[in-house]
């Protein structure tokens, strides 16, 4: 018997980034949408994206309550009407509040698409909010809320970007008694009828897509009057670029939860793609340096990770950790450790090619099909950009070289920069 063995495959990475053909047009109102033809399935994903963040009301629970409860009446249906119609034609709603956009999304059959973008419509130009409701809503919340405070992980959150933009700023503000109290029908009517307007809308359509699909657009949404969008300004406060170290209490818990960052860039900065990639290097993926000094050497997390967050006025740079109250202060030396030999010490090719295959990878899976395409999308659209920005970041992703790492590392990263936020037990 012959004793063979083969040779393992080289790994060959992509050459370029294939995207799905994507149209944008209007409809007869001028309302834009935008139009991802792909997949076998009579099926079809819609996002109507509004522009109705948080942002836009110094009470973040009305803006999200104005979303996420448009479908529990109408002037023409109730709450469980709506729910019965959506099933009976095995189609569903998703509701999000962004912080500046909000977003309703339809998932339904080709051959029910009338029935239910009527539903949407409705649910659009139509909603009621019964007070009953919003005192439902609110009472959730409240508990949610309070068991949110006995969460290390969720006070750190609240308080790290509150330490970088304020509390007054739009980024910083988190929710506390006031905002329950300052909440009822009429508010929550008074926000959605000043920002659920056809001007405030954008339409993604994705999936098998033919003409009848353009023609139930017009008919429910594009015959609305369409008016000049106001400029609505928002005035951001001035951000404290104070270096601040801070610990929160609170007892009878296990673990600490660390968070570490800075106010960066956003995605529209020229250096963002690099910033991103250092991020990612540093703790954005399960073999990253902090992953595999902290978690898997030291065993003082579970797990821990770096991450770059883009907004429509800031970035932040965040690496986020779970510790034991034990080892939370050795964990925190790790990490500063870490982030020095990033701007101190060229990364090496072979890391290096690892990360690169990683995020190729993720390049693929973003654009695999009509429905990932259309979330790729949205994220561009929001800034006002299009699909070309993902192709100059995967050019980036090929090209980078560990010079370029390192002095993004010594430009955004240098750990005596950092805010330091720890919440857990003393």
């Amino acid at each position: 018997m012959t004793n063979q063995i083969k040779a393992k495959p080289k790994f060959k990475t992509a050459e370029k980034l294939d995207i799905i053909n994507i149209e944008k047009q209007k409809l007869s109102n001028g309302i834009p949408y935008y139009l991802v033809n792909g997949g076998e399935q009579d099926v079809v994903k819609i996002d109507f994206i509004i522009k109705a963040g948080k942002v836009y009301n110094k009470n973040p629970l009305i803006a999200d309550a104005a979303i996420v409860l448009a479908d529990v009446g109408t002037k023409n249906k109730t709450a469980e009407q709506i729910a019965e119609k959506l099933d009976f034609y095995g189609a569903f709603l998703e509701l999000n509040a962004g912080m500046h956009f909000s977003k309703i999304t339809l998932y339904t059959l080709n051959k029910y698409l009338k029935e239910t973008i009527a539903i949407v419509a409705d649910v659009f130009y139509n909603a009621t909010f019964p007070e009953s409701e919003i005192e439902l809503y609110v009472q959730n919340k409240y508990q949610t809320y309070l068991i949110e405070r006995q969460k290390t992980n969720a006070v750190s959150h609240e308080v790290f970007y509150e330490t970088i933009f304020g509390k007054n700023h739009p980024y910083g503000i988190n929710i506390t008694e006031k905002e329950f109290k300052d909440i009822n029908s009429e508010k929550v009517k008074k926000f959605y009828n000043k920002k659920f307007k056809s001007e405030n809308l954008t339409i993604i359509l994705a999936g098998k897509i033919n003409e009848d699909h353009i023609s139930l657009l017009n008919d429910f949404f594009g015959k609305t009057k369409v008016k000049k969008l106001k400029n609505e300004e928002i005035i951001f406060p001035k951000i404290p670029k104070k270096k601040t170290r801070k610990f929160i209490s609170i007892e009878n818990t296990v673990q600490s939860s660390i968070r570490i960052g800075k106010k960066t860039i956003n995605r529209t900065h020229q250096d963002y793609f690099n910033l991103n990639i250092t991020s990612i290097i540093l703790g954005g993926y399960f073999g990253s340096r902090l992953m595999t000094n902290i978690r898997e050497d030291k065993g003082y997390t579970y797990g821990i990770y770096a991450s770059t967050t883009s907004m429509i006025e800031a970035g932040v740079f965040q690496i986020s950790a779970e510790s034991g109250k034990d080892v939370y202060k050795k964990a925190i030396v790790e990490i500063y450790k870490e982030l020095k030999i990033l701007r101190t010490t060229l990364i090496s090719s072979e890391e290096l090619n690892r990360v690169k295959n990683y995020l190729i990878g993720n390049f693929s899976r973003m654009f695999d099909g009509a429905f990932a395409v259309s979330e790729t999308l949205r994220t561009v659209i929001l800034y006002d950009m299009n699909l070309d920005y993902y192709k100059r970041f995967f050019e980036t992703v090929k090209e980078i070289t560990p010079e370029i790492i390192m002095n993004t590392a010594k430009k955004y990263l240098n750990e005596n920069t950092m805010i330091e936020i720890v919440v857990g037990a003393k």
